[in-house]
């Protein structure tokens, strides 16, 4: 609906009965919210389709727009909302007896279920990764009871090696990156017994890109976030197209910000941004961030202005620090240099006070090469000097504190030839996975 309205064609359409169920269903809740512009078009289109149809005949038309399509669709809603209820008894207990729950009681081996465990491990991952992961492993022990005579034997295949293929991107985040690396195998070797549809292998190679990029193998995961957009092409939804567009800028933009800048613009041109309004922000995030990273900071700062309203409908302390510290980059490249300063310095208590390790790190050295640039040095190297003791306190692997060394001596002897984007990059590929600085 162009505009927020309906479009003459899709109502005619309406009329002759022709439209698709989601197509109906869309036009009739915006005719029961009240819009008079389109009420008053659909009341003269039926006039006029009145001497050919009957009005018994839009009746059907509505009653199907508000209906379940099928018999099957109704079940599969009832077993959502089943599932609904059931996670809300699990839910307060410990893992321990949500496992010996599920595992001695059939009514709660069901798909509605193991659906909610997925979504509610979602709700986790961030602010609990370690619940999270409890709360899949539990999504597998319902999905490795589903009755096999009912879903189908492979079926039951492909669910499980989703739920084993999102444990790994628990793991992940709970950084565990060797559970992860299990989990991942595991969803590769079970999904050798199911289905074989391309969405299913593209599930698994989108999450685990993300797991790739957290190793520094950023340009694995752009191949293998290009193997599920042909996968999803093969299905016709472009809107996971965009999503795996929108990854794959993600995963190269930190070494590569020019190669991201085309994967996100063409990513922009498939999603439902209505579907996914933070996948929207993320998208509208990495832009601005990847066009400032190419020396575009005018348009960046475009990008971004246009992008506040956006920013304001997540008030999470996440993305309102990565939203100032874009405008710090931005600031700082339009040679805004004191109020990027002021920018970077309040962000500093803010990660140092949330345990934000790696971005710590990450900025850290943007103010570092703040100061040279403003052409205070010695600034520098004492701020890189009183980094080291507080690194070493988080037990960082000894390659990274080596390379934070060589960091400090190269500002303390002014050797500057690169050295600020040659340790974003090490940092960037090496803060999980230790490697010697070349």
């Amino acid at each position: 609906m162009a505009d927020g309205h309906v479009e003459s064609e899709l109502l005619d359409r309406f009329l002759r009965a022709e439209t698709t169920r989601d197509e109906a269903r869309r036009l009739v809740r915006h005719l029961l919210s009240g819009c008079s512009q389109c009420l008053e078009s659909a009341r003269k289109a039926s006039s006029e389709a009145g001497a050919v149809r009957e009005p018994d005949v839009y009746k059907e038309v509505f009653q199907r727009a508000l209906t379940f399509a099928t018999t099957q669709e109704q079940r599969l809603a009832v077993e959502k909302l089943r599932g609904w209820g059931q996670w809300a008894a699990l839910e307060p207990l410990n893992p321990q007896v949500r496992f010996a729950t599920v595992e001695s009681d059939a009514r709660y081996q069901n798909w509605g279920l193991y659906v909610r465990l997925l979504e509610a491990s979602r709700w986790y991952m961030r602010s609990e990764p370690a619940e999270a992961v409890d709360i899949v492993r539990l999504a597998i022990v319902v999905a490795e009871h589903l009755d096999p005579e009912v879903v189908g034997q492979k079926r039951v295949a492909d669910l499980r090696a989703t739920a084993c293929a999102a444990l790994g991107n628990m793991k992940r985040l709970a950084s565990d990156f060797e559970g992860s690396r299990r989990a991942f195998n595991e969803a590769w070797r079970i999904s050798e017994e199911g289905t074989g549809e391309p969405v299913e292998a593209a599930y698994i190679l989108s999450l685990e890109s993300a797991y790739m990029r957290d190793m520094g193998e950023f340009e694995t995961a752009e191949a293998a976030l290009e193997e599920a957009l042909v996968l999803y092409g093969r299905v016709g939804d472009k809107h996971q197209q965009g999503r795996t567009l929108l990854k794959m800028g993600d995963a190269i933009g930190y070494v590569n910000p020019e190669r991201a800048l085309s994967h996100i613009q063409r990513g922009l041109t498939l999603i439902d941004s209505g579907k996914e309004p933070r996948l929207d922000l993320c998208a509208q995030h990495d832009l601005a961030l990847f066009l400032n990273d190419s020396g575009r900071p005018e348009e960046a700062l475009a990008v971004l202005d246009r992008a506040r309203p956006l920013y304001k409908q997540f008030p999470d302390d996440w993305t309102q620090l990565r939203l100032h510290w874009l405008e710090g980059r931005i600031a700082r490249n339009l040679g805004e240099l004191a109020e990027a300063e002021d920018i970077y310095k309040q962000l500093w208590e803010e990660f140092q006070a949330r345990n934000l390790h790696h971005e710590l790190v990450l900025l850290s050295i943007d103010l570092a090469e703040l100061l040279v640039f403003k052409g205070e040095p010695k600034r520098a190297a004492d701020l890189v000097e009183q980094c080291y003791p507080v690194m070493k306190s988080w037990g960082l692997h000894s390659y990274a504190l080596a390379a934070w060394l060589v960091f400090r001596d190269a500002l303390t002897h002014r050797r500057l030839d690169s050295v600020f984007s040659r340790l974003r990059e090490y940092f960037h590929r090496h803060w999980v996975k230790p490697a010697a600085l070349e």
